[in-house]
């Protein structure tokens, strides 16, 4: 076996034993340089990769080709070393590639998001408190659909999923210069795209709010939200930048950063409810923007240390490196070689936003459904738009921690697999992921359909937010909750599609599925109006079908593209998962009954149920739930003892 030239042989590696446990010793030809460890470390020098990682030998090591595969035993997971033209590096982020692995980032991001949704729900009771479920929250809420429509355009959700696939195969392939050269000139495209659209949209505000968001406001209401709309279009365009951040963020490993983001952003939020709440609607929509550019500052320096690392010592990709007494063929040369990164730069440009064009079309459709829900509650009476809009934010508080945590960790992991082609590989994560989020929703979403009204009382009733307040949220969170789980695995399901470069399908489906809600939404609004209870609950319901149908159809297809994607054996996790929620369910029901839904029998209800439920899925064989306890166990025991102790 030969090693490539640079690398002395597979002897190059080797286990050294430390105080704090087995480190994997690497030796490199030139430099190596991480975003984990920041600073170069020097040519043929022994460099510490990871306190964790476990023992390796020379049995672990395979030398293919200019590729050396190190692959750790047990639980080190797999580490890459790639030697590209006399360069070695190393993918610190390729432990995460191992399904169990993948679930503990997603369980650590996740639990940041977890904070961060007891932030917004601060947020939502410091905002409600204020403004109740009136006429100027109602306002509020409907001038940010233009805004969050043109972020979810032309940023967001369809920027990440054409950006990252194209971005991360750059950085498979050591061309770092070039990723950063994307880098550059899409968020410059962004900015200048999504300002155009704000001072049109700023413009024709009026006409936009009058015609097609809230027919049903008054000429008053009108007027004040096209004013806040205005205010905050200026967030949407710092959004475009920061959103892309993310992605950058996201692909290198860095995950910190992008998930304390939103902290900033609601706390933005609860500084104009606070701080300016004299301005009343106007104070938050201040908030808004002051939280989108905390939202962006707060990546920043992550996103510095992240270009700072990425620097190979040489300039060796540089296709115009400075050099004294160039002779003129090499000036030749250098030119050849400026036109030829500027024409793959617009080829990187163009396959961004080719893949693109189709998810705008999808997340157009979804924020269509928005409008049309905020189009029809907005004549069903005062109160009924934040109504809906507060019970979907509430909804989407479990979503956010469980369903965007593991796609956040998953795509880029299985934008790599996809890339090389390793369907088994890819097949495996999502299936793993979606096997959790099942695990992890459906008992979320009982809590939210049997706690919802108790919790909205303990939570938001209070100032202008009162009794009836409660009872109309709680209503439409009940229809909301039965979705979260279609919400969730649709999150998931959705990343592997883009991972494959396929934005094409999940586009066609989203607008089947848009046009579905419509036709559920016109039906069953009259189906709840007549049965005398809330209309606007027919919206939510209508929501809650057209996802759940939309998600079923999707994953059949992506299982029909990727066989070794196993749907029965997703379905049998998810028929575990469930057992374990309906008897949680039923105990919970019990709970409430005997002692009642008061305020401290209500906080005591959560940890129960998760309590319950998870002893009801270790009974149930749930590899997911076993995985979780697991990991919470070998946590626990790390704390207690220390890294000596438990390495």
């Amino acid at each position: 076996m030969t090693a490539p030239p640079g690398v002395r042989s597979s002897r190059a590696v080797r286990s050294h034993g430390t105080k704090g446990g087995n480190h994997l010793l690497v030796q490199i030809p030139t430099v190596m340089r991480s975003p984990c460890r920041g600073r170069s470390n020097h040519s043929h020098v022994w460099t510490n990769i990871h306190p964790v990682l476990g023992r390796l030998t020379e049995d672990d090591v395979r030398v293919d080709g200019a590729r050396i595969r190190m692959n750790a035993r047990a639980d080190a997971g797999k580490l890459r070393g790639i030697i590209v033209g006399g360069k070695s590096t190393v993918n610190y982020g390729s432990d995460f590639l191992r399904p169990r692995s993948l679930a503990r980032a997603a369980l650590s991001v996740g639990a940041i998001y977890v904070v961060g949704s007891l932030i917004g729900f601060v947020q939502r009771v410091v905002v409600t408190s204020q403004f109740g479920a009136g006429a100027e929250y109602d306002a509020f809420n409907t001038a940010f659909r233009i805004p969050d429509l043109l972020y979810s355009l032309f940023a967001s959700g369809a920027l990440a999923s054409a950006f990252i696939p194209v971005y991360m195969t750059h950085l498979a392939q050591e061309r770092r210069r070039a990723a950063w050269r994307l880098v550059r000139a899409v968020a410059a495209l962004v900015f200048a795209v999504l300002s155009v659209f704000a001072v049109a949209a700023g413009a024709l505000a009026p006409l936009l709010i009058r015609a097609v968001i809230a027919p049903g406001f008054s000429p008053a209401q009108v007027e004040l939200t096209a004013s806040l709309m205005r205010i905050m279009l200026v967030a949407t365009v710092i959004f475009g930048v920061s959103g892309l951040l993310m992605g950058v963020l996201q692909s290198n490993g860095a995950f910190i950063a992008p998930a304390l983001a939103p902290w900033l952003y609601n706390l933005g939020i609860i500084f104009g409810a606070l701080a300016l709440r004299g301005w009343g609607a106007y104070g938050l929509a201040t908030g808004v923007v002051a939280g989108a550019m905390l939202h962006l500052a707060i990546q920043l320096p992550a996103l510095v240390r992240v270009w700072r690392a990425s620097q190979p010592a040489t300039d060796t990709e540089s296709p115009a490196a400075p050099a004294p007494h160039l002779s003129s063929s090499n000036t030749q040369h250098a030119i050849r070689n400026t036109q030829h990164a500027t024409s793959d730069l617009r080829a990187d440009v163009r396959q961004v936003v080719r893949l693109m064009l189709p998810r705008m079309v999808g997340l157009g459709a979804v924020q269509i459904n928005f409008i049309v829900n905020t189009n029809l509650a907005s004549g069903m009476g005062e109160g009924a738009v934040s109504a809906l809009a507060i019970a979907f934010a509430v909804m989407l508080l479990p979503q956010v921690a469980i369903a965007q945590a593991m796609a956040t960790v998953l795509f880029p992991a299985i934008s790599a697999h996809a890339a090389r082609g390793e369907r088994d590989e890819f097949a495996r994560l999502v299936a793993r992921a979606i096997g959790m989020v099942f695990m992890l929703s459906l008992p979320a979403s009982i809590g939210l359909i049997l706690l919802g009204q108790p919790l909205i009382r303990l939570l938001f009733e209070r100032g202008a937010f009162d009794w009836q307040d409660t009872q109309a949220v709680s209503f439409a969170l009940i229809w909301y909750g039965a979705g979260l789980a279609g919400h969730s695995v649709l999150e998931v399901v959705t990343r592997g599609y883009y991972a494959l470069k396929d934005t094409t399908r999940p586009v066609v489906l989203g607008v089947a599925g848009m046009t579905l809600n419509v036709i559920l939404s016109l039906w069953l609004t009259g189906v709840f109006r007549a049965a005398g209870v809330f209309p606007f609950g027919g919206l939510a319901l209508a929501n809650t079908i057209a996802t759940a149908i939309e998600t079923a159809v999707l994953l059949g297809l992506l299982a029909a593209r990727v066989p070794q994607l196993s749907v029965s054996r997703m379905l049998a996790a998810a028929g575990r998962s469930a057992l374990a929620a309906l008897g949680m369910g039923l105990g919970l029901w019990l709970w409430l009954s005997a002692l009642g839904d008061g305020p401290l029998a209500t906080v005591l209800a959560v940890p129960a149920a998760a309590a319950a439920y998870f002893a009801l899925a270790w009974l149930a064989r749930s590899e997911e739930a076993r995985d979780v306890i697991g990991y919470a166990l070998r946590l626990a025991r790390s704390r207690r003892l220390g890294p000596a102790e438990s390495a």
